[in-house]
């Protein structure tokens, strides 16, 4: 049993988590190609008979539409990270338990257990173990919360359950 101690994310190791789920990637690359793809057609089509006047008013028009979505998006982020943050367990510290059987992820409030056969799939990358349950729903252990034997009985314990077939198993 591996047990992590005082596990708080920082807004950087709670960036999206692309790596874990490769469909999210696809079709987040795909909205946005046709986005500019249908940006540069756009600006095509409105250049087509060349009035200047006219065109220019049309083309900054146009960027400014899309700086504005851009902006907005921004700006609806951080806020919706501030509201999660200011959540009763938005900021609250965690405890981590790791065993054979899954983990379990403590709070002051809950307490939440997951199986290994709920986990599709675990995800290092340099600064976070990402344990992919949902797109929507993705547990993330900051690697620096780990002492170093603790980052190698992870890895170890996670290797187990993969080979063991338990890992992402879903329920039969």
């Amino acid at each position: 049993m591996i047990v992590v101690e005082d596990v708080r994310q920082t807004p950087h190791e709670m960036r999206l988590v692309l790596a874990a789920w490769p469909v999210v990637r696809t079709w987040g690359l795909a909205v946005r190609l046709w986005l500019a793809a249908t940006f540069v057609t756009t600006a095509a089509l409105i250049l087509w008979p060349f009035d200047i006047d006219r065109n220019l008013w049309l083309l900054v028009s146009f960027y400014a539409m899309i700086v504005g979505v851009i902006a907005l998006s921004l700006i609806a982020n951080r806020r919706i990270s501030k509201a999660a943050r200011a959540a009763p367990l938005g900021d609250a510290p965690s405890r981590w338990v790791l065993d054979e059987t899954g983990l379990r992820i403590e709070h002051a409030l809950s307490t939440q257990s997951l199986d290994w056969r709920a986990v599709v799939r675990v995800v290092e990358e340099r600064d976070r173990i990402i344990f992919a349950v949902l797109p929507s729903r993705n547990h993330v252990l900051p690697l620096r919360c780990l002492r170093p034997d603790q980052q190698e009985a992870v890895r170890k314990l996670i290797a187990e359950a993969s080979e063991s077939g338990r890992l992402g198993a879903g329920v039969d």
